[in-house]
């Protein structure tokens, strides 16, 4: 709640007049890479967690990361940062070079567009809006005093698990996952992969600022988008198999 209240005094400026909502995730996402030998006294960390805000309205909504207070950046270890940015570079695990970095999503227009940080490099994706084929199961739960409603789905190969609150009746979530009758509160795929847990939900008399389409990045289509990562992720997987034959030789 101290996070919430103090990314609603960071934005009060920029207040419009269209009702709209907001909640506060923490995203986690765990690492598939395989920290070197020379590296293993280092305290580098197994998984990356950020908070996330998801603003929204009846038609749109737009995710993006929230602000940090100033004590929440300082006494890093930027030698740690550095390497674990390397070492990322280095998977041929996609979901360890990729984030989602903002995703607007227009319902009236059935539009999503996605900024993605690939490698370092951020990429503005326009796609339509997928449709999810959700599964209710009937499990119920409560989550920050809402209750809460089973729903799974499969997309593409990821196991997708979501509790959405019927209390919230817009059909929003975290980056692409949204269309079920009411808001995502959590969030899990792949068992743990990735995950966004909601730490806080403003609804009440809350006047955000517009949810405006995101311009950063540059511009390029689904399909040329796709194409540019497997090609990007088939050569680390060649270079860390000459790696290793190296390394086998040396041996």
């Amino acid at each position: 709640m101290k996070k919430l209240l103090f990314i609603l005094l960071f934005f009060a400026p920029c207040l419009a007049q269209a009702q709209q909502g907001m909640i506060v995730y923490e995203r986690v996402v765990t690492y598939n890479f395989e920290v070197p030998e020379f590296a293993r006294g280092m305290d580098m960390p197994k998984e990356g967690k950020k908070e996330i805000m998801l603003l929204f309205n009846e038609s749109e909504s737009v995710m993006q990361d929230a602000p940090k207070e100033e004590s929440e950046t300082s006494g890093q270890d930027s030698r740690n940062n550095r390497m674990l940015a390397f070492m990322k570079m280095g998977s041929n695990s996609r979901s360890d070079n990729e984030t989602v970095l903002v995703s607007y999503i227009n319902r009236d227009e059935g539009i999503m567009t996605e900024v993605r940080d690939f490698m370092t490099k951020e990429f503005r994706i326009e796609s339509e809006l997928p449709t999810i084929a959700w599964k209710l199961d009937g499990e119920e739960g409560e989550f920050l005093g809402f209750t809460v409603h089973k729903a799974t789905a499969k997309i593409d190969t990821s196991s997708v698990e979501a509790w959405f609150a019927l209390d919230i009746p817009y059909e929003v979530g975290p980056e692409m996952y949204g269309g079920l009758p009411g808001a995502i509160l959590v969030l899990t795929v792949d068992n743990g992969r990735l995950s966004f847990t909601a730490t806080g939900v403003s609804l009440d008399g809350l006047d955000m600022f517009a949810v405006a389409r995101p311009e950063r990045g540059e511009k390029i289509t689904r399909e040329k988008y796709e194409r540019a990562v497997a090609d990007k992720m088939e050569e680390v997987k060649r270079l860390g198999a000459g790696r290793d034959r190296s390394m086998r030789r040396r041996n």
